[in-house]
């Protein structure tokens, strides 16, 4: 069985900011975002991908953010030391012609969404949601499984469901009861992990939760009445977009052909990235025969 790797390039992009140290180039830039980010993606495909993507957050507005002028409003603005190596790193992966796709008004997790459900009927592929974002489980099935590369754990269906008790795509209504404060996402007021859970378990989703609140508790009640709208709106939030854009989006235009001497030229001896040197030569003896990387 083939395996296709989705990536959330803005979650591996922040860990490599606080998980390696600064590291300047000829020139004197800090470039260990790009740096960071490239090892780790080198491990990655090391490890298992017969196609692999990179999905990357929108430049522009998001329609989550269209809607919800807070969407993600507590969060530290992002520091200009990090902000500059961004278009560094989407210019090198470019340069080493490493799938990844984008699309105006939508997150990576959007792209993450609607290239796992294009792909996932294929009985001989596994697709490997690679992030650290819990709303993605929503994804697992069969065919589809979430590792965190923060924890290095691997989550499929059967342990989403020992964990929480109700199916992953029930996570969405769970979520929305309970909030998500990465995302300043409110949820229900007063409504806990414990209690968002045996929700769900019932009653599996929010709009079945406000047909049966006669039979909860006055106190339950009563906070479910009063965060009725915020219970939605959290739910329409976190629910996962179709992208249009990926509607022509081929699996082949996703398989991972490397061409080692370019890439060694670029990374090694242009870049200067000696550090990667041990993993790049561990790549190039798992395959046999380099090929140009075709563009998606």
């Amino acid at each position: 069985m083939k395996t296709l790797s989705i990536i959330d390039g803005s979650g591996f992009m922040f860990r490599a900011r606080y998980a390696f140290p600064p590291l300047l180039n000829a020139a004197g830039q800090n470039q260990n975002v790009v740096y960071g980010t490239l090892r780790m993606l080198l491990k990655l495909i090391n490890e298992s991908a017969d196609y692999f993507v990179i999905a990357r957050d929108s430049p522009t507005k998001t329609k989550r953010h269209e809607q919800y002028q807070d969407y993600k409003a507590n969060r530290k603005k992002m520091e200009d030391e990090f902000k500059v190596q961004i278009p560094l790193l989407r210019e090198l992966i470019n340069e080493l012609q490493i799938p990844n796709i984008a699309a105006p008004g939508y997150e990576a997790d959007d792209i993450i969404a609607t290239l796992t459900k294009k792909f996932q009927k294929k009985s001989d592929l596994m697709i490997q949601v690679i992030s650290s974002d819990k709303d993605l489980k929503q994804l697992l099935n069969e065919n589809v499984v979430v590792t965190d590369p923060l924890k290095n754990l691997t989550t499929r269906t059967p342990d989403f469901e020992k964990e929480f008790g109700f199916p992953p795509t029930s996570i969405v209504d769970y979520l929305a009861l309970l909030g998500d404060s990465a995302d300043n996402i409110k949820g229900v007021s007063g409504i806990g992990a414990k209690k968002a859970s045996d929700l769900i378990q019932k009653y599996h989703t929010i709009e079945n939760i406000y047909q049966n609140l006669e039979f909860l508790s006055p106190d339950l009640k009563n906070k479910l009445k009063e965060g009725e709208n915020d219970a939605i709106f959290s739910k329409k939030l976190i629910e996962l977009l179709e992208v249009p854009e990926l509607e022509s989006t081929s699996l082949e235009s996703l398989a991972l052909n490397i061409d080692f001497q370019k890439w060694e030229k670029i990374l090694i001896e242009k870049r200067g990235f000696k550090g990667i040197k041990k993993t790049f030569d561990e790549l190039k003896k798992k395959y046999t025969q380099p090929q140009q990387l075709g563009l998606f």
